[in-house]
Order: structure tokens, then C-alpha cells, then sequence
């Protein structure tokens, strides 16, 4: 049973990219894995500022105080991320790209310094859910985001665990 952190990154509270996060959910909780859910898509989530506090030993993830602060938790104690969002002009979504570059943190943080049952990052398993308009992932920009992502879990020593994504215009 592994634990298993969706991070859903669309703004929109009925989104298609946010249906089909909740059919990964389902599946994994059927598969028997502790699954939970973050909507950080109105979360206030403060870019990266690359100081470097955050490879400082002792103290906390990262300097910053904003709503990525009470996420770190989850992040750190989890063994496979999925990463929802929609593809938004030929990438990511700017949600998941900052709450992506604030995990820079979790990553730097050796695992005895930890709260909890921690997780290095590089023995997690990433993956991705994304829904784009249009016909061709290539068109869209959804390769664009799946090679960052496989680039992320390469600099992170994480293994990519693949992807999911389907075409949807209107919502539903």
C-alpha cells in the first residue's frame, strides 16, 4: 500500500482535469493505497525565490510563509505524486509549475531532518494528469509538460510513473 498525494492544480471547481484526477483517486483507493487530495488551485502558493534557505539543516522547508507552508507535510510523507493540471498555452498550469518549484524544498531536506514518515524525494514516484483542448498532445502543449515532468523526476533521482491526458473543451 503505498500513499498517494493528487495535487490538483485547476482553478475551476468542476474541471475536466479535476474529473479525471478523481478517477485516479478511485483507482488507487480501490487498488488498495492511502490516497489524498490537494486542491492548491486558489491556494496562495508565492513563487520560488531561489534564496536557498531551504538547503540550510534544521528548521523548516522554506522561508516563505504562504499556503505551500502547511502542504510540505503531505509532500514529504508521500510516496507517489500526481500532479492534475490543465494545459494551459502549451504547458503546465502556473499553479502546479509553482507549487512544482516550491517542492525544490522537499527535495533538499535529508530525510533525518524530517517530521513524520518521511519520503526522500528521490524514492518517490511521480505522475500526471492533464486535460488540454484540442486533438494532438503535441498541438497542445501536453508533451511540453510531460517532458518537464520526466526532466523534474531526472534532476530529483524520482521515477516518472507516467501520465494520463485526454482531450475536453467544454467542462464535463
Amino acid at each position: 500500500m503505498a500513499r498517494v498525494l493528487i495535487v490538483n492544480s485547476s482553478f475551476r471547481k468542476n474541471s475536466n482535469s479535476s474529473a479525471l484526477g478523481q478517477k485516479v483517486a478511485a483507482g488507487a483507493e480501490k487498488a488498495g493505497h492511502q490516497v489524498k487530495i490537494l486542491n492548491i488551485g486558489r491556494m496562495h502558493i508565492e513563487p520560488c525565490r531561489g534564496c536557498g534557505g531551504c538547503t540550510r539543516s534544521g528548521g523548516d522547508f522554506c522561508v516563505l510563509r504562504d499556503d505551500m507552508t502547511a502542504l510540505y507535510k503531505d509532500v514529504y510523507e508521500a510516496e507517489v505524486l500526481v500532479y492534475v493540471s490543465p494545459i494551459y498555452w502549451f504547458n503546465l498550469g502556473g499553479q502546479i509549475k509553482q507549487f512544482i518549484d516550491r517542492c525544490f524544498a522537499v527535495a533538499m531536506k535529508p530525510k533525518e531532518e524530517a517530521q513524520g514518515d518521511a519520503v526522500p524525494f528521490g524514492k518517490k514516484k511521480l505522475a500526471a494528469v492533464f486535460a488540454y483542448e484540442g486533438d494532438d498532445p503535441f498541438e497542445s502543449g501536453a508533451i511540453n509538460a510531460i517532458r518537464s515532468l520526466q526532466d523534474t523526476c531526472s534532476y530529483a533521482g524520482a521515477t516518472w510513473g507516467g501520465v494520463y491526458y485526454a482531450t475536453a473543451n467544454a467542462e464535463g
